[in-house]
């Protein structure tokens, strides 16, 4: 017999085998869990009627209050209009506005007030809060904070003897300073819900073909029911009955089973029911369903299941005696050899037992394991030159980081002494010397010519050093010591601080129109405030420098969390060929118009501009403009802290 045929055979019996010794446990564990299935689901379906009634509470309340606190807003924006008009002074027009503010109820103690940006109550009911600074209390935090908009806090009254839920709804009226609040108990807003919207929705969440979902009140009285809408439990007729509706509405949340007859049964079915209460609504809302809408279709796989069982029992048991010990025991020693290659030993080899597929796979498995010893002895060697290699160029890249930070520490010195005197000689030669080499012959043309060539000197060693400082920032990012100040700043102030940098580059080319556009809101992060505005100025300066006509435009806009920076122009543009490249290392985009060849750069600002990005978590990125120019975008998330 091939082995595909012996391990056909075996299986199967090995399978009929244990299919006869756990099949009871088996049936015992599925009706279980179907049993806890329905359970699960029945609870479920309760969370989610409780979530649905507290959703439309929530909706019906926030419209609610909404509506009176924009309509109070309305109201106080037209007594300013009539000050801004001279019809009556600003201060009747606020005791206009607290007359009618206080006047109002909202549901039964429900209470307009206001409070000023500083937490300090400017209008309400009790005299004692007047002018008293409230910002200590949570809640006022969060309405100093937001102004505008719905939250929810609990709240005792000094009376009262447990919290309960509060609303308010906020709406800010800048000219005064009120953030005019509409607050009250949830509580006290159960008849803003629509029922009959509710019903509808409820309805559609029953389960199986008998189960619904029901509501009480705590007065036992049923809101919500296919059968019993609007009836008290006294009311049922049927004094079973009512006591499982009394046990609800007294339990308020749990679950059991009971007995129940719908209209049209002829008789009591075990039923069950889960269910949760609403405190602040008074409710309690249930979902039951008949056992007999899970007992039938368990019924039939029971049979099913027995029956399966004893005609294979009958069948391959008998067979099963005779095929296990053709498997067992050339398995037993595949096993061994099997488990000293899965250890490690690649100079394992299998005994073949014979000629069939368990033979050829010994066969395949033998070569296979002579390649594996080449491969593994070949492996060893290669990661022996690889280790050395990695070794060489960790050495090559430390001793690269050590070169450029030493070299251009060392020359910045020099430098900076040679850029002094070079601009002292320039100033010296204007007003000491030129007058005088004017007065020799051909003298003005050699006075210019000096000049120049002062000048030229002096713009050379200018470049130099600013290749020498993108050198040593490049290496300090590279060797992971970069200082990083980071600071809360608004988005508008660092906008500004980089528009007055390059005023006079924008002065000096008139023929380009320089757009700052700043963001309206108070959006802050969280920033170095040097490395932002270097790469800020880097990147107009490129902008400037290579647009002749048009504009550059500076731009922030906060989006989801975040706020865009951009540079734009209506330059040059880069080629498709130099926009993957312009981020790497002294790489400089081809200058097709050679404009830019007077001021030649380093071929590290981008790259450190892309770096420093990096480092707060964001991308730079270019794209081509519409107008044929660039566009230098790149985003840093927005900071939650207070400015400082």
């Amino acid at each position: 017999m091939k082995i595909r045929n012996k391990m056909f055979v075996a299986y199967a019996c090995a399978f009929l085998l244990i299919f006869s010794v756990v099949g009871i446990v088996i049936y015992a564990l599925v009706t279980n869990i179907i049993q806890e299935s329905i359970e699960s689901e029945l609870s479920r379906t309760t969370e989610m009627i409780q979530n649905m009634v507290h959703t439309t509470a929530d909706v019906s309340i926030k419209n609610y209050m909404r509506a009176v606190a924009e309509k109070n807003l309305e109201e106080a924006k037209q007594l300013y209009r009539q000050v801004r008009r001279g019809r009556i002074t600003e201060q009747e027009a606020k005791q206009r506005a607290r007359e009618s503010f206080l006047s109002q109820t909202i549901g039964t103690t429900g209470r307009i007030y206001c409070l000023d940006s500083d937490g300090i109550m400017v209008v309400h009911h009790k005299h004692s809060l007047l002018d008293v600074d409230l910002s200590g209390l949570p809640f006022v935090k969060e309405q100093i904070r937001r102004k505008t908009g719905y939250i929810e806090y609990d709240w005792k009254e000094p009376f009262e003897k447990k919290v309960r839920p509060k609303a308010v709804f906020m709406a800010y009226f800048e000219p005064w300073d009120w953030i005019i609040s509409v607050s009250s108990y949830r509580d006290e807003f159960i008849q803003l819900i629509n029922v009959e919207d509710l019903n509808k929705r409820l309805f559609s969440l029953g389960f199986g073909k008998s189960g619904y979902p029901f509501v009480l009140d705590y007065d036992g009285k049923m809101l919500l029911h296919p059968y019993l809408e609007g009836k008290h439990y006294g009311e049922y007729g049927d004094p079973k009955l009512s006591a499982i509706a009394r046990r609800i509405v007294e339990e308020k949340n749990g679950h059991f089973d009971y007995l129940w007859k719908n209209p049209g049964d002829t008789e009591l079915k075990e039923k069950v029911v889960y269910f949760m209460d609403i405190p602040e609504m008074g409710w309690v809302v249930a979902s039951s369903s008949y056992y007999e809408d899970f007992q039938a279709p368990l019924e039939a796989v029971k049979f099913i299941f027995i029956g399966a069982l004893l005609v294979g029992l009958l069948f391959m048991v008998p067979i099963s005696m005779g095929i296990g010990s053709l498997i067992t025991r050339p398995l037993n020693e595949l096993q061994i050899d099997l488990a000293r290659a899965a250890d490690g030993d690649f100079s394992v080899r299998m005994r073949q037992f014979s000629n069939d597929e368990l033979g050829i796979l010994v066969q395949y498995f033998n070569t296979f394991m002579e390649k594996l010893e080449e491969y593994s002895s070949s492996r060893e060697k290669e990661i022996a030159v690889r280790r050395d290699a990695e070794q060489k160029l960790i050495a090559m890249d430390r001793a690269k980081t050590l070169f450029l930070a030493s070299a251009s520490h060392e020359l910045r010195t020099p430098l900076t002494s040679i850029l002094g005197f070079l601009k002292l000689m320039e100033k010296s030669f204007q007003k000491q010397f030129r007058s005088h080499i004017e007065t020799l012959a051909n003298g003005e043309v050699q006075a210019e010519r000096f000049a120049r060539n002062l000048s030229i000197v002096r713009i050379e060693a200018e470049r130099l050093g600013r290749l020498v400082n993108d050198l040593l920032d490049m290496s300090k990012i590279e060797a992971g010591k970069m200082e990083w100040r980071d600071q809360t700043l608004l988005v508008q102030d660092i906008i500004v601080r980089a528009a007055e940098s390059v005023a006079g580059r924008a002065e000096a080319t008139p023929k380009v129109d320089f757009v700052v556009r700043t963001p309206e809101s108070d959006a802050a992060v969280n920033v170095d405030a040097d490395r932002l505005h270097q790469v800020l100025i880097n990147l107009l300066d490129n902008a400037f420098k290579y647009t002749e006509l048009g504009s550059v435009t500076l731009s922030a806009v906060e989006a989801e969390g975040v706020s865009h920076f951009s540079v734009c122009d209506t330059g040059r543009g880069i080629s498709e060929d130099d926009r993957e490249k312009i981020f790497d290392i002294f790489y400089q985009a081809h200058d097709v118009n050679k404009r830019s060849s007077q001021v030649l750069g380093t071929g590290l600002g981008l790259a450190i501009c892309q770096q420093i990005v990096e480092h707060y978590g964001g991308k730079l990125k270019m794209i081509p403009a519409e107008s044929g120019g660039s566009c230098f975008i790149f985003s840093i998330p927005l900071s939650d802290k207070e400015i400082v």
